[in-house]
């Protein structure tokens, strides 16, 4: 029970990454970026101990590929907003 509530809530705090990352690189607030590494830092550890107990559902490998994908943007991008406001 308590992994697809991990799950969900990796699912959901990736895009919410993605989505702080940007506004902390437009506006370039410190506490915006701060809590895009903090919701970062939740979502995967929360994804890190879903992902041990996925089965071999092709709908939740899928959902995965799609995370890595988006936490991988979303890295990218929040990386380059540190070298932009230097």
């Amino acid at each position: 029970m308590w992994q697809g509530v991990l799950f969900g809530y990796a699912l959901v705090a990736i895009p919410v990454f993605v989505v702080l990352g940007l506004v902390a690189q437009l506006t370039r607030s410190r506490p915006v970026r701060r809590a895009a590494e903090i919701v970062l830092l939740s979502s995967v550890a929360a994804f890190a101990a879903a992902l041990g107990t996925l089965a071999d559902d092709g709908l939740q490998w899928t959902l995965v590929v799609m995370l890595v994908v988006m936490f991988v943007v979303g890295l990218v991008m929040h990386v380059r907003s540190y070298f932009r406001s230097s």
